[in-house]
Formats: C-alpha cells, structure tokens, sequence
C-alpha cells in the first residue's frame, strides 16, 4: 500500500531528525518567548541558548519521538490485527459457503420465503419448478463473461406444486448474452420456454449490482426485455402483480421440462453461465496485514538506532 509506505518514510525522517537536533544544537528550533515565571524553563519545551531563539529541551525531544513511535506501532499492528480479523471472517464465511453447497438442495416446499431464511441459505444449491414469465424479463447492462460485454437476462419464475412458497415469483438471474457491438439498445436473441420447467440454482442475497452510469433503456416492444442497469427489487411486486420472494436465484445449467428435455442451445437457448465463484480477497488482506506488521517492526527498528544505539556510538571514544 502507497500511503503505508509514505507512513515510513515519514516516520523514519522524524526518527532520524532526533539525535541530529541535539548533536548539531539549532537544526529544530522554537520560539519561547516570555520570561515570567509562568513560562519558566520548567514549562517550557525550549531552553534559551542561541539569540534568534532557543533550541528544544533534549528531554522534550525525546519524549515526543517517544509518545510518536509507541503511537505510530500501536496504531500500524491495530491495522494489521484489523486485516488478520477480516480474513478470518471471510475465511469463516466461505467455509459455510462450501458447507451449504454440500447440502442436499431445496425443493419447491422446503424453499424459504422470508429475507432472513434465505440469507440464512445463501448459496445452497435449489432444484425449483414452476413456469416462466417473459413478459417480466429485464437485461442488466454493462456485465462482461469471458472478456467481452453483454448483458446478464433476468425472467420471473413463478413456482409450481405446493409449500409456502407456492405460486410466488421469484427472480432468476438465468445467464449472460452479448451485446451487439454496432447498436447498443438491441435486445438480443434468446428463447424463454413457455412449457413448465425444472431449473437446478444456487440461491443468492441479491442479483448482479453494478454503478449506474446513466438512464435504463427501453425496450423497443414493450412487451419484451428491458436493458436496466441494475433492478429495483421493491417495485417489482407492483410491476408483475404477484407477491415476489425476497432473494434471487443464480440459474447454474440449463432447465429442463418435466420431461426431462433439456432447452439446449440446438433449440436456440444460448445463455452462458460461466459465474465466478463467492471472492473471498483472502490473500489480499494477509497482504495488507503484512505491510502493517513490517512497518511496525520499521518503526520499532528505527526508534532503536537512532535514539539508542546511534547516540551511544557518537559519545563512546
């Protein structure tokens, strides 16, 4: 980290200036003036020694350089604690991450329908049922797979058969298309099955959030797709008529119908799903963790040489 870095330099410099000061007696000076008893040489920082001011009292030097490095190694391992812990918990989650995908998957009625189950569910395997509403299909824009651009499709489900959640809507985030190079608010092809389906997911917090750039584009037929950035979740419910479950559902192959065909792209379904797995930025933080650590050991070096040892070596014959 830069500004880690910076802190060192700094940090050695204000070490270094220490025992210079006093050996060279007027390289940092302050101006003390007032001679009453108030201002005394007991209170002062200075000491009068020099007729265009007055050099700082050897004891003060020492003992800010002091309360500076305790401070600065004090705030620098607090740092990299705070890194260590931040691994820890992503390390944490993505444990149960991988622990819930082993888990058999959820059905139709053992899905949950309230927001604090399905974050409790986060990223365990789903097999749902239920059938397609196309007309309710969005394309977030600007979300590249592979190196290019395109758009990730997102269709309403409807569920099927019974449980709690029966007959609610819930959104799919069903794979990833490219966007046409030469016309940027072309929808491009894909097909939506109207037959009943049977859909293998991961559940997910939320669907794909990207930083908006400018107004959503309409879609050339009001009844097809419409190119957001990104979806406003809690106007959905108000957009499709139906009561919609509050988490969202990564597609991971192909649906099939109740048949057990599968919509393959023979068929023209041509929607990739090459997903990146949950980042956890694990290393990244033991690297940041590092970089405080090593500047703590700096600093702690530092305060050594030049207020310990570099002095004793100037006085010794």
């Amino acid at each position: 980290m830069q500004h880690a870095v910076t802190l060192g330099g700094a940090i050695a410099a204000i070490l270094e200036q220490g025992p210079a000061g006093q050996h060279e007696r007027g390289d940092d000076r302050q101006q003390c003036k007032g001679d009453d008893d108030f201002h005394g040489e007991t209170l002062c920082p200075c000491r009068p020694g020099r007729p265009d001011g007055c050099q700082m009292n050897p004891r003060w030097r020492q003992a800010l350089l002091l309360v500076a490095a305790v401070l600065s190694v004090g705030l620098t391992v607090s740092l990299g604690r705070w890194q260590m812990h931040r691994a820890d918990d992503k390390l944490a989650r993505q444990a149960a991450v991988s622990e819930r995908e082993s888990l058999l998957p959820l059905s139709n009625a053992s899905l949950p329908c309230d927001a604090a189950a399905w974050a409790a569910q986060a990223h365990r395997r789903v097999v749902l049922t239920g059938h397609w509403l196309p007309q309710h299909t969005w394309l977030l824009d600007n979300r590249a797979m592979g190196g290019r651009a395109g758009f990730y499709v997102v269709t309403a489900l409807q569920l099927s058969g019974r449980g709690p959640c029966a007959a609610r809507v819930v959104l799919v985030q069903r794979g990833w298309v490219p966007r046409n190079v030469q016309d940027r608010a072309q929808v491009p092809a894909f097909i939506t099955p109207v037959r009943p389906v049977q859909l293998v997911g991961r559940l997910v917090p939320e669907l794909s959030q990207a930083f908006s750039l400018g107004a959503d584009l309409a879609a050339s037929d009001a009844r097809g797709p419409r190119i957001v950035q990104n979806i406003d979740f809690a106007a959905v419910p108000a957009q499709l008529g139906h009561a919609v479950i509050p988490g969202a559902v990564l597609q991971l192959q192909p649906e099939t119908s109740e048949s057990g065909e599968v919509f393959s792209e023979s068929s023209g379904f041509s929607l990739r799903r090459d997903w990146p797995a949950p980042a956890s930025d694990v290393g990244k933080h033991h690297a940041y963790a590092a970089q405080w650590f090593a500047l703590a050991a700096l600093t702690t070096g530092l305060y050594v040489w030049f207020q310990l040892i570099s002095p004793r070596r100037r006085r010794a014959p």
